[in-house]
């Protein structure tokens, strides 16, 4: 099957803890030092807000290009910050988060030291679970001690596994995770194998090759089924798990050490909320800084929102704030609500608090049903523009309603179930709806421009009406920029789709997903593009539009086909086919369906049916107008007929396909063209010709960063090699072809070593 891909992943640092915002952060500091400035000094020489500064250089805000650019005219340094700064924004794996205010928790962090100590990188692997109440800490705990063990382990990995957001589609499934476990170690996006059980292997190959001690975090985890899957078993690897639950039966797969994480002792408590308000004012009232304790139930949650709130007002008395908690946890109580009634007092009483924009923010983030948003998807919620809103989201998080995280913003798990449940009471009614459609009309527009900067040569990128007054999506001024964001944006594309298709917006929960196919292609996130494809068919079937319906099924099944579920695949392109056939003039669509038909068939050996069927699929693209199409179409009718005998029309064809991908200039095409027809040419015994193309698509396909395929034009060109007698040489480039696709096919590698051990022999120089 012919992906056409124009892949711009970025790489990532050696040292996946070892973050761009963190040298970012570490390079701002190194020139003051040398300058022996302090931070006011820069302050003034930058124009910048001396607070702003602090939280910069502590990693509690992001490092934007306006203010890399005033800190380089300040140090008169050209554009080293802005250039790092433009670097931070296509990092794409989640990193470990910086530590913040921490107190207490002796005992747990000593056990953990404990293991770490008698840890090598040749010991057995270790999992080390924290589980504890919601609002217990484990996350905070977590990252604190990881943190702390920068200078311990030689590899530190994080992932969040979204096990208590309260909305099953949006926990991450084994594969994502591992996924996201690949891309810490530097595997970009186009080199993530498709399989769980691939991704596995790769993550224990690259594990196994460092040699080093690893530790990897998995937060927020559920049950024993997401985890199980995605443990690396290797030496010198500890996982630290966080999780609500005990996690029962892991012991039998893993040697594991429980660490139970219970509310805070009175005396860390206390501390801790003398941290937050100042130790001279928890001396002056200790009777009422422990009232505040004992209200909070010593959920580190709710005393860092009580202390936060404390600290904002001195001119109150502790005794009062405790009274007003006791007030909101009273109300609590009346209303039946016994489980966490600390943490939910604190935030009625935290929200309370807040000026009016900040409190209608808070309640407006709880519409969004992602685990993650950003300050776009403020605004649009807000009807307001970035700017706008990006001081009341630093207020929330002074206010510890909201944490910043990796570009953006969350909510704790409880925090979000408070915002969710006061938008939806009646009297926000109307806001609460208005809001909504902004969102979701936000996200199709965003993922409409993001598509098109990705592949902007291809004539299938259908029109779209400009956004509403008053909105305003992402825009993207390249293809690095709109991968970036949507493998960001990722987790929220399938919770934002049923959103869509909840409020019954049938058009929008229909064209949310189905208008990132290009990305899913370039990526293969097969959980979200399944999962939001099957609500893009609800939809469609809903509005009952056919053309709807077969685009969706169309693009089901491509993923299907890539995940070699041929039989699914199969009856949503003939679902697709029955719609659409019959129709004048030609659906362009309708060529894709037949071509997955035929190369489905391929795949099973039917080689006359695959003839026929891509034809068929040539005839439809062409007389529907569609040029990306009919150029696919044809590399794989080359393939078919290639197989088929017929060496006329297969050369015909794939080099009919060449030249129209060299004429558009089109990248990854011209590659994807060159490799097959390179196949073609040496199994009709055109070997220069066969030569020439493998060695051309090598270079394409390395020069857009596809591994695979740069992978399989090389075992071209070794095959040819071996067919003009220069068996060394053959041997040495299925060598290299074998490096690169071993981590993302073991059945390709596989056929990579059957070909190296025939090729190969004791009397070859290799």
């Amino acid at each position: 099957m012919t992906e056409i891909r124009e892949v711009a992943s970025p790489g990532t640092a050696a040292r996946p803890y070892l973050t761009l915002a963190e040298r970012f952060c570490a390079e701002v500091m190194s020139l003051c030092d040398e300058r022996r400035w302090t931070l006011r000094e820069l302050s003034r020489r930058a124009f910048l807000d001396v607070g702003f500064l602090s939280k910069l250089i502590r990693g509690l805000v992001p490092a934007t290009v306006d203010v890399a650019k005033a800190l380089d005219t300040a140090f008169g340094t050209d554009t080293t910050l802005q250039n790092l700064a433009i670097s931070i924004r296509s990092e794409l794996h989640p990193q470990l988060p910086v530590g913040g205010e921490f107190v207490g928790r002796e005992g747990q962090r000593a056990r953990l030291d404990g293991l770490v100590a008698r840890m090598t990188a040749d010991s057995p692997a270790v999992v080390a679970v924290l589980a504890g109440a919601a609002g217990a800490g484990k996350t905070s705990l977590a990252v604190h001690w990881a943190n702390s063990q920068k200078a311990t382990f030689d590899l530190i990995l994080w992932v969040d596994l979204y096990g208590f957001t309260g909305d099953q589609s949006q926990q991450a499934a084994p594969g994502d995770i591992l996924g996201e476990l690949l891309k810490g170690l530097g595997v970009t996006a186009g080199r993530i194998p498709v399989t769980d059980a691939e991704r596995l292997q790769s993550l224990r190959g690259h594990l196994s090759a460092r040699a080093a001690r690893v530790l990897i975090v998995l937060d927020n985890a559920v049950d024993l089924a997401q985890v199980k899957p995605v443990l690396p078993s290797m030496p010198g690897t500890l996982v630290l798990i966080t999780s609500r639950r005990r996690i029962r039966g892991l012991a039998q797969v893993a040697r594991t050490v429980h660490v139970p994480v219970p509310p805070m002792t009175e005396t860390d408590s206390v501390d801790l909320i003398s941290s937050l308000i100042g130790p001279a004012r928890a001396a002056h009232e200790p009777e009422a800084v422990a009232r505040v304790v004992d209200l909070c139930a010593s959920l580190p949650l709710a005393l860092s929102i009580a202390g936060n709130l404390i600290s904002a007002d001195p001119a109150t008395s502790v005794l009062q704030h405790a009274e007003a908690l006791a007030d909101r946890g009273r109300l609590r109580m009346l209303d039946g609500d016994h489980a966490g009634i600390g943490v939910r007092a604190a935030i009625s009483w935290s929200v309370a608090s807040a000026q009016q924009d900040e409190a209608r923010l808070f309640r407006l983030l709880g519409i969004h049903p992602g685990p993650r948003f950003t300050a776009g998807v403020a605004a649009a919620l807000a009807g307001l523009t970035e700017p706008e809103v990006l001081p009341l989201l630093d207020r929330l998080v002074d206010a510890h309603l909201i944490q910043q995280h990796h570009g953006g913003y969350r909510f704790h798990d409880l925090l979000r179930d408070y915002a969710s449940d006061e938008i939806r009471a009646p009297r926000w009614e109307t806001e609460r709806q208005d809001s909504t459609v902004r969102l979701i009309q936000w996200y199709v527009h965003s993922c409409h421009a993001a598509d098109l900067a990705l592949t902007p040569l291809r004539d299938h990128h259908e029109p779209l009406d400009a956004p509403p007054a008053g909105l305003y999506p992402a825009i993207f001024d390249n293809a690095r920029d709109a991968f970036a964001w949507c493998t960001a944006e990722l987790p929220n594309i399938t919770p934002v789709s049923q959103l869509a298709l909840d409020q019954r917006m049938w058009w929008e929960a229909w064209r949310l997903p189905t208008v990132l196919i290009d990305y899913h292609i370039f990526a293969r996130p097969f959980h979200v593009w399944t999962s939001s494809m099957q609500i893009a068919l609800i939809a469609a079937e809903n509005a009952g539009d056919d053309l709807w319906l077969a685009e969706v099924a169309d693009k089901l099944a491509a993923a299907y086909m890539r995940t070699r579920d041929y039989g699914r695949a199969d009856d949503l392109s003939r679902r697709a086919i029955a719609l659409t056939k019959d129709r004048i003039p030609v659906y362009p669509r309708l060529g894709w369906s037949y071509m997955n038909l035929g190369v489905s068939a391929h795949v099973r050996g039917d080689v006359a049916a695959a003839v026929d069927l891509i034809g068929q699929g040539v005839d439809a693209f062409v007389a529907g107008g569609s040029r990306i199409g009919e150029l696919a179409a044809r590399i794989e009718w080359g393939t078919a007929l290639r197989d088929a005998g017929d060496r006329d029309r297969a050369l015909q064809q794939g080099r009919m396909a060449l030249a129209g991908f060299r004429a558009d200039g089109d990248a990854h095409g011209l590659a994807s063209a060159l490799a097959p027809l390179a196949r073609t040419c040496r199994a009709f015994g055109e070997l220069d010709e066969a030569l020439a193309c493998s060695e051309e698509a090598a270079e394409r396909f390395n020069m857009v960063g596809d591994a695979w395929g740069e992978g399989d034009a090389l075992e071209i060109k070794g095959l040819v090699l071996a067919d003009l007698g220069r068996r060394a040489d053959a041997v040495l480039v299925l060598a290299a072809a074998l490096r690169l696709v071993e981590p993302l096919d073991e059945v390709k590698a596989d056929q990579l070593r059957r070909e190296i051990r025939t090729h190969d022999s004791p009397g070859d120089p290799t």
